[in-house]
């Protein structure tokens, strides 16, 4: 990309809520972009950890803190006090590389008519070790109909945003959370063109800790935003397929980690959680769980005579329920 005589603001906002442990690689790698100028913004979203002490390490990133609101929240406010032209949003548990911002901003001097652009990113795990690195198809134009069959944008601090596009979505929607980032893309993507590029932009940290991991929350967030588009194509055959696609997408997804986290409840012994899983896939899920692999099935077998092996052996049931 030719070097700009002004080159714009970028602005990061960086929420945090109990991540301080990571906060400062998300804040040293927005500090570290080969763009300039680019303003960083941490909202510290009410956390009880020691979020004020790291940023206070960093005399250049403005810091806001502000009673728990949510991701979504801390995000909108990070925005309402930021400058720039152009927007991106980091996870305090992930990091930015150093040519995010400047590989976003080429893709938008490519597709000048684009209200935001997508990247790719990198898995990585706990302690920073690679994983992998997901790939989504390259889209470009409007591509609502494409976000609404499935998930084509590997997660939100893959997109940066033209701040007058962001100000006219409203931001993220707190009625949507945990799932307000897949209701503001699709919002984004039926109302503007948008491009996507190869650049890796960020590593995103997979751990048990994150929310795609949490399908018990999940699941009952994107089934109410995937009921919002219903209403929305309700006239329209073809989007109406899209989004039974794109509902059984997030459906089979989030279920498949409901299920994961049904496992561990067992295999730990808390049948409370078990039955909160259980309650949720019956709910959201229902008749799938039937279709799913096989090894899906033969690992719930394994796992009820597991657990009816445990309750054997402890010899009172109704003390293991009771717990």
């Amino acid at each position: 990309m030719k070097e700009q005589p002004n080159p714009p603001l970028v602005s990061v906002v960086i929420p945090c809520y109990k991540q301080a442990h990571f906060l400062p690689q998300a804040i040293e790698s927005a500090l570290s972009q080969t763009h300039r100028p680019v303003e960083v913004i941490v909202v510290d979203d009410g956390s009880p950890d020691n979020t004020a002490a790291v940023v206070a390490r960093y005399p250049q990133v403005r810091y806001l803190r502000q009673e728990n609101r949510g991701l979504g929240g801390a995000r909108n406010s990070g925005f309402r006090i930021s400058k720039g032209e152009y927007i991106l949003f980091l996870d305090a548990d992930d990091r930015f590389m150093p040519d995010a911002a400047a590989a976003h901003l080429s893709c938008f001097a490519k597709h000048p008519d684009a209200g935001f652009v997508v990247g790719d990113i990198d898995n990585i795990a706990l302690d920073g070790s690679y994983l992998g690195s997901p790939r989504f198809p390259l889209l470009e134009g409007f591509v609502y109909e494409d976000v609404l069959k499935v998930n084509h944008v590997a997660n939100s601090i893959a997109v940066m945003w033209r701040r007058s596009v962001f100000e006219q979505l409203g931001g993220f929607q707190p009625s949507c959370s945990p799932a307000e980032d897949v209701e503001l893309l699709l919002h984004a993507s039926r109302l503007f063109r948008t491009a996507h590029h190869r650049s890796t932009v960020a590593q995103y940290r997979r751990y048990p800790g994150t929310l795609t991991r949490k399908g018990e929350v999940m699941l009952p967030a994107i089934s109410r935003v995937m009921r919002l588009q219903r209403d929305i194509v309700k006239n329209n055959r073809r989007l109406l397929n899209a989004r039974r696609q794109g509902y059984a997408y997030w459906r089979d997804y989030f279920g498949k980690e409901t299920l994961k986290e049904l496992f561990a409840h067992a295999v730990h012994g808390s049948p409370r959680g078990a039955a909160t899983s259980l309650v949720t896939l019956l709910r959201y899920v229902g008749g799938r769980l039937f279709i799913w692999p096989w090894k899906y099935r033969r690992k719930i077998g394994r796992m009820v005579d597991s657990w009816f092996r445990r309750l054997r052996k402890r010899g009172d049931s109704h003390d293991v329920f009771t717990t």
